[in-house]
């Protein structure tokens, strides 16, 4: 016969929520996932943020943020040679 637990979370109580596994896994509720729009097979950076605080960043999010940040080609070589001449 199955007891009832008083005071005992309910699935519905905890959506949002979730629990670390024995293998530190978590499943992430999907309307957190959804909101974030992180889609399956997404490969995420994952930081501490602060006690009881972690971070997940996918990591296409960084690539974009810092791509075209340095100059290529032609402007690439003549940059490169202007910071060796200024060591010579």
């Amino acid at each position: 016969m199955a007891r009832l637990v008083k005071n005992a979370p309910t699935r519905r109580d905890r959506r949002g929520g979730s629990r670390i596994s024995s293998k530190h896994q978590v499943t992430i509720p999907i309307d957190a996932f959804t909101a974030a729009g992180f889609r399956e097979g997404d490969v995420v950076r994952i930081e501490a943020a602060g006690p009881g605080r972690v971070v997940l960043t996918r990591q296409d999010d960084l690539l974009d943020q810092f791509s075209g940040a340095m100059r290529a080609g032609p402007d690439l070589r003549r940059a490169v040679d202007e910071l060796r001449d200024e060591w010579a």
